[in-house]
């Protein structure tokens, strides 16, 4: 496979990755927020599906900064604080997109929540994928075969 085929599916399966991530984490606030607010249990699946786009967004934009970024770079090359500032970044441009030319369409300033929220959780996610990615490629080396399912 070409080297942009395995680029454009790493994008797309950080996309989806960060697109579950992102609706089990909204789906929590939405419980908990349920608890202590009643009636807003009838935002839940909103806030699912609110938090699976975001997660998808914010995973394919900082999967896509990171492939262009850190093109040549092993795993062990890459700083917990670089992934940050890119996960960052992909946050922003994710707000920006949603915000768009609307900015006085927000009420009482509210389009500066997006400019918060969607940088945290890309830097956090960012840091953890790398983590996880590390971890796995300790026990797996490039070159080796993956085992089948059955195989434990």
């Amino acid at each position: 496979m070409s080297r942009w085929k395995r680029v454009i599916r790493g994008v797309l399966g950080m996309g989806l990755t960060f697109g579950a991530i992102g609706a089990a984490f909204f789906s929590l606030v939405a419980l908990v927020s349920a608890v202590f607010f009643p009636g807003a249990e009838d935002e839940l699946g909103f806030m699912i599906i609110a938090g699976a786009v975001w997660g998808v967004g914010i995973g394919t934009s900082f999967s896509a900064i990171l492939a262009i970024a850190a093109r040549g770079r092993s795993l062990d090359e890459l700083s917990c604080s670089r992934v940050a500032a890119v996960g960052v970044l992909g946050g922003l441009l994710l707000a920006g997109l949603v915000v768009g030319g609307s900015w006085g369409d927000w009420p009482n300033g509210a389009a500066i929540v997006p400019f918060s929220i969607l940088p945290l959780l890309g830097a956090g996610g960012g840091v953890a994928s790398l983590l996880v990615a590390r971890k796995a490629g300790r026990a797996l080396r490039s070159g080796e075969e993956t085992g089948s399912l059955l195989e434990g």
